[in-house]
């Protein structure tokens, strides 16, 4: 198993990265196999996935180091 970062090769497979239970179960309900196949996805996209909601969507861009495609920003730890 690997962390999720920004420096995953495409081919990576789902199944050997550390995402939560929520995205893994969400990522494989959508039969995404790869990092690659995840970058490519639209928000809108991720979004419509069952119980992925816009928490699951930023902690996945911001994991994987991918800008939103649709505003959604990362929820920051600390107020700024």
């Amino acid at each position: 198993m690997v962390a999720p970062t920004p420096e995953l090769p495409d081919d990576t497979p789902i199944e050997r990265v550390l995402f939560s239970t929520r995205i893994q179960n969400a990522l494989r309900a959508a039969d995404l196999k790869t990092i690659g196949e995840v970058r490519e996805v639209s928000d809108e996209t991720l979004i419509s996935l069952p119980d992925f909601g816009k928490g699951s969507l930023s902690d996945l861009r911001e994991k994987l180091g991918l800008p939103s495609t649709d505003g959604v920003r990362p929820v920051s730890k600390k107020p700024a």
